[in-house]
C-alpha cells in the first residue's frame, strides 16, 4: 500500500505509513487483536502472542483492501509508566529514569521489551514523545515525618526521587532504604549517590540484600525481618512506608514480612497486625507503587 494512503483511526486523519511507524502496536499483538486478524484473512489462528509481521508471513492478507481491514483493527501502542527518578529542586529541568532493557523469549526467539529497547538505542539530544502521569498517592508527606522506602532494582527510582528532594530542602525527617538487586558489583544503583547521602546523614540507613552474592538468596524481605524491632519502633513513630517494583512475588513477600514484624513486635494476633497494616493504608502511610 501506498505508506502516504490517509486513513481515519479513532476519529485522526494520519498516513498509513505514519500510524504503522509511530501510532500502533505491530509488534506484541494481543491475543484478542489476532482473534480479529484469523477473522479478515478467515484462518485458523492458534492464540499467541505475535507479531503483525510475522502474521503476514504464516497468514498472508489476499490484497491491499484486507491489509487495510487489518489496519483498522490493531491497538494504538499502550504507553508505558516510569517512575522519576529526579527531583525538580536538585535536577532543574532535567527528567531521570531507571529502566532496564526487557528481554524475554518468545519460541525460542530472544526478544526486548519494546520502550525499553527504543530507551537504549537512543542517542543523546533524540527527541522522545512523552507526557506526565501523576500520582497522588504515592508522595512525600510533610518533612518532619519519617519515611521507609523498600525499592529492589529498578524500584529504588522515586526513592532518590524523594532523597533528592528531602536533601535539596533539608528536611528533618528520617530516611531509611531498603534495596536489593542481584550483584553488588553490577547491580547497586545509584551506589554513589547512597553513599554520599550516607556520609551527610540524609539517609538515615540503608540495607541492602544481593541475591545472588552468596550461596543463600538473600532478599529485602531478610534485611526487614533483621532489623523488625527497630522498623517496628519506626512505625510506632509515625514513619510513613513506601514500597515499589515488581509486584509478583516482591511486594506481596514484603507485605507479608511486614505484617509478621507488626504481629511479633507488636505483639499482636494475625487479625489485629492486619487491622493495624489496613489502619497505616488509610491513613496513607502504606503506599504501593507496584508494577
Amino acid at each position: 500500500m501506498d505508506p502516504n494512503r490517509k486513513l481515519t483511526f479513532r476519529q485522526e486523519e494520519s498516513t498509513i505509513g505514519h500510524l504503522l511507524r509511530k501510532k500502533l502496536n505491530i509488534v506484541y499483538l494481543p491475543e484478542r487483536v489476532v482473534k480479529k486478524y484469523a477473522a479478515i484473512v478467515q484462518q485458523d489462528i492458534p492464540e499467541t502472542k505475535i507479531g503483525l509481521l510475522d502474521l503476514l508471513k504464516i497468514y498472508p492478507v489476499k490484497d491491499a483492501a484486507q491489509f487495510q481491514e487489518v489496519v483498522s483493527v490493531l491497538e494504538p501502542t499502550a504507553p508505558r509508566l516510569y517512575s522519576i527518578a529526579s527531583s525538580p529542586e536538585a535536577h532543574s529541568g532535567e527528567i531521570h529514569l531507571t529502566v532496564t532493557r526487557d528481554s524475554f523469549s518468545v519460541n525460542g526467539e530472544t526478544k526486548h521489551g519494546l520502550c525499553s529497547d527504543l530507551l537504549s538505542q537512543l542517542s543523546p539530544d533524540q527527541p522522545v514523545d512523552f507526557y506526565i502521569h501523576k500520582n497522588l498517592q504515592f508522595r512525600l508527606p510533610s518533612e518532619e515525618k519519617d519515611v521507609i522506602m523498600i525499592g529492589p532494582g529498578t524500584g529504588i527510582a522515586p526513592f532518590r526521587s524523594f532523597l533528592a528532594h528531602r536533601d535539596s530542602q533539608g528536611a528533618s525527617g528520617r530516611n531509611w532504604l531498603f534495596f536489593g538487586d542481584q550483584h553488588f558489583t553490577t547491580d547497586f544503583l545509584y551506589q554513589t549517590d547512597l553513599q554520599n547521602w550516607m556520609d551527610t546523614g540524609v539517609l538515615t540507613r540503608l540495607n541492602t540484600a544481593f541475591s545472588r552474592d552468596q550461596k543463600e538468596k538473600v532478599y529485602v524481605q531478610h534485611r526487614m525481618e533483621r532489623e523488625a524491632a527497630e522498623l517496628y519502633r519506626w512505625l510506632e513513630d509515625g514513619a510513613y512506608v513506601y514500597v515499589c517494583g515488581a509486584k509478583e512475588p516482591m511486594s506481596v513477600d514484603v507485605e507479608r514480612t511486614l505484617l509478621n514484624i507488626i504481629q511479633q513486635e507488636g505483639q499482636k494476633s494475625q487479625t489485629q497486625a492486619q487491622a493495624w497494616l489496613d489502619e497505616l493504608k488509610e491513613a496513607g502511610r502504606y503506599v504501593k507503587d507496584v508494577y
